[in-house]
């Protein structure tokens, strides 16, 4: 076996690294789906292997990538995806409600479509003169919002690459539910999409659109299991000529929370303390126990910062410290659901915390507590997504199911930093917004 270094065998890297175990009832339902015409959702808190199953048996670099964000309405989303296989938008024409013809303000759009044949002309005479043999473009006016307008161009283009739409989750709801009903219409028209997002529970996208029932296939990668676990530090080991005990391997697992990115982060940060930077010419046996509490104590420090930062941007919302015009002072919600959460038995945050479990607790302690309506825990918990996107929190840590009404923890770092850290000193350390008023 050739040597390496250690950062292609162990920790979080967005390439493909050498640990990288196949789990039959993860991987295997991948390659099952990849050989169907079904549309493929992959689904699972964050850093628990979503991109690096897709990228070992769909390289990105071979089909269409899309990084989704917030701000994206449909026309962006598909504008990405025509200009990822090089047709480039170049005009948009908003049309006159009072014609008959009309369509939506915008989504009428001119493309220059590359390896075209003839002149501008309808979509499928044109498309269908693809021949790839010519290099020139000529401009085709599109309903850039129309699967059916769009599809006939990603498929002669885009060589029946797959579409890879990373990040679903930061899309509005109503953006979701759009796309939901258009990835029928792009099954039918021969367009396959596999779509990564942050969430935890099954039939997000069938809720939106019960059509797409036996059209897909949901592939999540949790949980792990603690065998999988032991693979992958084993298979680890033998790149790097390292054998790491039973005892230590346990304490790993044990402390990780079942997320295979603080499996893979304490076992990089072990390697690195016992200066395994790359294979070891000789065998190196790693089997004391206590350099597993020396990885997590510097893990903790290194996921405190980015978790407690995250929390007080939360906490923070889209905070205005003026009265109202009855003289009351604002709820401030998020600081509340944030103390919340640090007060919840950690097997409970675990499980998922029920809405209404969250605003009883947020009462016990709140400024106005008789005065938070049902209607503020819905506004607050259905735009929780769009706050972390506003606040540059990625990846996300909470994620509400509206299905279920359940807030949960989405980002598998944070109960290993929930479960290592004075929570009364995080709570501590997070500005409550009261003090920037007299008292009442």
């Amino acid at each position: 076996m050739n040597g390496t270094t250690l950062e292609k065998v162990f920790g979080i890297s967005k390439d493909p690294i050498l640990s990288y175990y196949e789990r039959l009832r993860v991987d295997g339902l991948l390659q099952d789906a990849l050989k169907s015409d079904k549309q493929i959702i992959v689904y699972g808190s964050s850093k628990q292997g979503k991109t690096a199953l897709v990228g070992k048996h769909v390289p990105y670099q071979n089909n269409i990538v899309v990084s989704l964000s917030p701000v994206m309405e449909i026309r962006d989303i598909y504008r990405s995806i025509l200009s990822a296989i090089g047709v480039e938008v170049v005009s948009e024409t908003e049309t006159n409600s009072s014609n008959e013809s009309s369509l939506t303000v915008g989504a009428r759009v001119k493309a220059l479509v590359p390896f075209l044949t003839s002149a501008e002309g309808s979509i499928d005479s044109e498309v269908k003169g693809i021949t790839g043999k010519k290099t020139t473009s000529v401009p085709i006016e599109i309903n850039i919002e129309i699967p059916n307008d769009i599809a006939p161009i990603i498929k002669k283009v885009g060589e029946n690459r797959f579409v890879i739409l990373e990040n679903f989750h930061y899309l509005n709801e109503e953006i979701q539910k759009k796309l939901a009903f258009d990835l029928r219409s792009f099954q039918e028209l021969g367009i396959r999409f596999i779509i990564l997002g942050v969430w935890r529970e099954k039939n997000r996208l069938t809720q939106f659109n019960g059509d797409l029932t036996d059209r897909i296939t949901e592939v999540p990668v949790e949980p792990w299991e603690k065998e999988e676990f032991e693979q992958v530090i084993l298979r680890g080991s033998r790149y790097l000529n390292i054998k790491i005990g039973s005892k230590v391997r346990s304490a790993i697992i044990a402390s990780a929370f079942d997320s295979i990115g603080v499996v893979q982060e304490l076992l990089k940060t072990i390697c690195r303390l016992r200066s395994v930077f790359g294979t070891q010419a000789a065998l190196v046996e790693i089997d004391d126990p206590g350099i597993v509490d020396d990885a997590i104590r510097e893990k903790v420090q290194d996921y405190s910062s980015r978790h407690i930062r995250a929390l007080e941007s939360i906490a923070e919302g889209r905070r205005s410290t003026s009265m109202s015009s009855e003289g009351l002072i604002p709820l401030y919600l998020p600081y509340y659901t944030v103390k919340a959460f640090l007060s919840f038995d950690f097997d409970d945050v675990v499980k998922g915390i029920r809405r209404e479990k969250l605003e009883e607790e947020i009462k016990k302690t709140h400024h106005r507590g008789q005065d938070i309506r049902p209607s503020d825990m819905g506004w607050l918990l259905t735009n929780l997504a769009l706050l972390q996107s506003e606040k540059k929190i990625v990846p996300p840590i909470f994620d509400y199911d509206q299905a279920t009404r359940t807030i949960r923890v989405v980002d598998s770092t944070f109960y290993f930093f929930l479960r290592n850290v004075n929570r009364k000193e995080v709570l501590e350390n997070i500005n409550n917004p009261l003090d920037g008023h007299s008292a009442q």
